[in-house]
Formats: structure tokens, C-alpha cells, sequence
């Protein structure tokens, strides 16, 4: 199964030139998805997933038993995609990348790569909420001891989710390892997940716009991508940034 690590994606010194040749700024990734690289993936992507939504009440007419499937595995592979594409970005940012990566670097992957993504997503987002689900499960009830477990849970997720990419193994998700990382790399990661926090705030903007401003769907599409690539970026260039503290030896 191929991986991001064996990826044929500018080796870190090739990049290094270019970041030194260019200073970074503090604006730099919101502009990240702002080449034709990133702008062709949104458009695809977001066209695609816009196919299927039409495609939805015309298949479930013509082909009632089968067309809500048919309809539900195509967005679930190009949810899974984009999955990949994110998973790439932090991988390409990590080597010091400024824009959306260029896909044609990657390996094509398969229907294997995408769950494997799938997976590590999955894993690295349980291995930080499983406390907060267990005291739900055995308390029966949403309190503050719910969302103080949650909030903990939340703040590592950023660490976690960075390990599982870089890596590529949900061994990689190793409580210690993710503790021993944001201790290590302290307040660079607080700056960190306050950016994390500020894009999903703005993704439950888009989300409130679409309910209550009628936001046409395919524009929130677009702009959920725009802001995934942005936080993607955010976490290959903390990796990028603060190699030598976290000692990964990637």
C-alpha cells in the first residue's frame, strides 16, 4: 500500500530553497489553496459531490431499490479522496510546501489507499475523544464533565492526526508520543490549536449560512475545501517548523 512517505513529492532541500527564497508570512495559508492545483481539486471535487446531489432524487426515481446506493458510495469515495488529497497536503507542507500540492506527485491511489486514510482519520480522532464517549456511555447524560473530556480530547487531536499522517500507522498514535510532542513544542501547538479552533468556527459559519441564509450548497462546498486545505496546511507546516523539537527523524 503506498503511502505519503514514498511519494516522489520535492526532496527537503529543493524546498528549502524556495521557502528561503521566499520569507514566509503570517497571510501565507490562507492563500495555501489559492493555486491551480488546489482551486482544480475544490472545483472537481466540489462539482462532483454537486453531480450526485442532482443525481439523488433522479436515480431514486428510475431505480428505487439501488439509486440512494449507488448515489451514497460515490460521495463516500470522494469524501474518501479528499481524505487523501488533505492527507497529502500535510505531508507536502511538512517538506516545507506553500501551496496546494500537485497530485500529480503522488502515487494513483487505489481503493485501499483511500480507506487506509479513512482509517488513520478515524483512529486518530478516536484516540483523543474515546474518554469523553466512555463517560457518556456510562453516565447517560451530556455534562460538564462531558465537555471538559471532550475539550481535553480536542486539544490533542491536531498532535494526533499530524502523527497518523506523517507516519502513516496507527502505531504511531501512541498516547506518549502525542503528550511528549505538544510538551516539547508547547506554546508553538497552543498557537496551533487556536487556529484549529478559529476554522471550525468558520466551518460552522458556512454550516449556520447554509440553514439560515439558504447558501447554495455547491458555494459551501467550495468553501468547506478551501478552509480543510488551509488546516491541513497549518499542520504540515507546524511539522515543517518545528522538526527538530518534536525529533520524529522524518
Amino acid at each position: 500500500m503506498g503511502s505519503p512517505a514514498t511519494t516522489d513529492a520535492p526532496s527537503g532541500s529543493d524546498t528549502q530553497e524556495v521557502v528561503e527564497d521566499a520569507p514566509a508570512r503570517c497571510t501565507d495559508p490562507l492563500a495555501y489553496p489559492a493555486n491551480a492545483d488546489g482551486l482544480v481539486q475544490i472545483a472537481v471535487v466540489a462539482l462532483g459531490l454537486g453531480v450526485f446531489q442532482v443525481l439523488g432524487p433522479v436515480l431514486g426515481r428510475f431505480v428505487p431499490l439501488y439509486g440512494g446506493v449507488l448515489v451514497r458510495v460515490g460521495e463516500i469515495i470522494i469524501l474518501s479522496y479528499v481524505i487523501f488529497y488533505a492527507h497529502y497536503c500535510i505531508y507536502d507542507s511538512s517538506r516545507g510546501g506553500r501551496r496546494a500540492a500537485t497530485i500529480s506527485l503522488a502515487h494513483t491511489p487505489d481503493f485501499g489507499d483511500l480507506v487506509w486514510q479513512l482509517l488513520l482519520l478515524i483512529a486518530g480522532v478516536a484516540i483523543c475523544l474515546w474518554p469523553a464517549a466512555l463517560y457518556r456511555g456510562w453516565a447517560g447524560r451530556v455534562d460538564v464533565w462531558f465537555w471538559g473530556l471532550a475539550a481535553a480530547g480536542a486539544f490533542f487531536l491536531p498532535m494526533s492526526l499530524l502523527a497518523a499522517t506523517l507516519f502513516q500507522g496507527i502505531d504511531a498514535l501512541n498516547p506518549v508520543l502525542i503528550v511528549r510532542s505538544i510538551v516539547m513544542t508547547l506554546p508553538a501547538y497552543v498557537v496551533l490549536f487556536g487556529e484549529c479552533v478559529l476554522l471550525t468556527a468558520v466551518f460552522l459559519v458556512i454550516r449556520w449560512a447554509v440553514g439560515q441564509v439558504r447558501l447554495p450548497h455547491l458555494l459551501a462546498t467550495v468553501a468547506y475545501l478551501y478552509v480543510l486545505l488551509i488546516g491541513s496546511h497549518l499542520l504540515g507546516r507546524f511539522y515543517w517548523r518545528r522538526k527538530e523539537e518534536l525529533g520524529w527523524g522524518l
